[in-house]
């Protein structure tokens, strides 16, 4: 198996109330995120993890966000056009984390079965966060449960987030890395010491289903020597990981 590395591609900046993130707690305070997508370098095809997405639908839906880079931008710095790419794997079907998909013409989109079957019949609650216009047309691949995509590239179901989130568990040289497949901060993974007294984690605050959250963030946490917040921006600053 060649060397994995994982090459964060930040499209979007975003400035939410900390609550977004971390469930009942910090309501004093904001913090900033990253949108990603996120390139598996030295796969034997060309893969993604999310498609990525744009200020526009985030800030129609309350998200501050600004725009830093598109897909086909962030991709020429690493000598790849769009059609390049071979897979995109969708932690999710939020907007903001399939929006481009469309941009990948030869790419075929991974995503859980239950998580498709929920966007394309969402309940009226959570109709708004599915928009049909980016799935229409989408060349979807879906898989039940855990499975591995490539050599050293495999899917988590973690659900809780939404009823199909996955996360992608990637072998690097120094281990295993864990991109999320919920919405989250290192600090949901990480929490401060003064936090860990009483609990080990911090559920991230947009959820379906609490109690299955806590058990998708607990087992990325079992398997993750290198855990992955899906919106963190520590992993903007880095050129890939491990670094």
């Amino acid at each position: 198996m060649s060397k994995l590395y994982i090459i964060p591609m930040q499209t979007l900046e975003i400035n939410v109330p900390s609550p977004v993130m971390t469930y009942l707690m910090d309501f004093d305070k904001m913090i900033t995120l990253a949108g990603y997508f996120w390139l598996i370098d030295g796969a034997e095809q060309k893969i993604l993890v999310d498609a990525g997405g744009g200020e526009e639908w985030l800030i129609s839906h309350g998200f501050p966000a600004k725009q830093l880079a598109m897909p086909e931008e962030l991709l020429a710095n690493v000598g790849l056009k769009l059609e390049d790419i071979d897979i995109v794997i969708a932690t999710h079907l939020m907007g903001d984390h399939i929006e481009y998909a469309r941009k990948y013409k030869n790419a075929k989109i991974i995503v859980q079965r239950k998580e498709l079957d929920w966007a394309l019949r969402t309940h009226p609650a959570q109709a708004g966060l599915y928009p049909k216009e980016f799935l229409e047309g989408l060349k979807f691949t879906t898989v039940d449960g855990d499975m591995e995509i490539v050599d050293g590239v495999r899917v988590m179901l973690t659900p809780g987030h939404t009823p199909g989130g996955q996360s992608v568990a990637i072998e690097t040289e120094k281990g295993v890395a864990v991109i999320t497949g919920f919405c989250c901060v290192q600090q949901n993974l990480e929490p401060p010491e003064e936090v860990r007294e009483n609990s080990p984690i911090i559920i991230p605050g947009i959820h379906i289903n609490t109690i299955e959250l806590w058990d998708s963030v607990q087992r990325v946490m079992a398997c993750a020597d290198i855990p992955i917040a899906l919106h963190d921006p520590k992993w903007g600053k880095l050129g890939k990981v491990p670094s």
